[in-house]
C-alpha cells in the first residue's frame, strides 16, 4: 500500500501551470482509482520492484520541528516548520527570523539523493513551489462518538508517510 501511495505522490508538485498534477491527485481521491488499485495489493506478495518510488532529496539530519497541541474543548492545532537543515540556508533576517532552505524539496537533475530519476513535476522552475512530505496528522472520532485523539507528525521525506502509518 505504502509503495502505490508514494509511487503516486512522486507524480505530486505544483498544481500551477501543469495540469497533470491536479488529474493526478484527483485520481488519488477517487473511489474508482481507489479500487483499482486496491486490487494490486496482495498480502503474500511484495509489488514488482520496479515500481518506481520518490526518493527525498533531503540530507540526512534534522529537517523540521513540529508542535502539535490538544486542548480541553477539542481544538487541536499542528504547526509544522520545516529548515530542511538545521539552521535553514544559514541566512537570518533584520528580525531574527532563519529562513529556510526548501530548494533541497526539489528535484534536481544529478542531484537527488539514491540516484533516482527526478520528478518532471517537481523540477525547480522559476515561481514553483516544490514538493513538500511534511505530514502533520490529527485523528479523532466521529462526531458524538467516544474514542481516543491523536495528533502526531513525521518528517524525513518520503519515509515520514510509513512513520505515521506505523503509530
Amino acid at each position: 500500500t505504502l509503495k502505490i501511495a508514494l509511487s503516486l505522490a512522486g507524480n505530486l508538485g505544483d498544481p500551477s501551470g501543469d495540469m497533470s498534477v491536479t488529474h493526478t491527485a484527483e485520481g488519488m481521491v477517487s473511489k474508482s482509482e481507489a479500487s483499482s488499485l486496491r486490487q494490486l495489493i496482495n498480502d503474500s506478495q511484495s509489488l514488482p520492484s520496479d515500481l518506481r518510488l520518490p526518493h527525498s532529496p533531503l540530507e540526512g539530519g534534522a529537517a523540521a520541528s513540529q508542535v502539535l497541541v490538544m486542548g480541553p474543548d477539542d481544538f487541536i492545532v499542528a504547526v509544522v516548520s520545516s529548515l530542511n537543515r538545521p539552521f535553514g540556508s544559514g541566512i537570518v533576517t533584520p528580525s531574527g527570523i532563519l529562513l529556510n532552505s526548501q530548494m533541497l524539496d526539489f528535484s534536481w537533475q544529478n542531484k537527488t539523493m539514491n540516484h533516482s530519476i527526478p520528478r518532471p513535476q517537481n523540477l525547480l522552475q522559476p515561481q514553483k513551489r516544490p514538493r513538500s512530505f511534511l505530514l502533520p496528522t490529527i485523528v479523532r472520532p466521529s462526531e458524538g462518538m467516544c474514542g481516543t485523539y491523536l495528533c502526531l507528525g513525521a518528517n524525513n521525506g518520503d519515509r515520514a508517510l510509513s512513520s505515521i502509518v506505523q503509530v
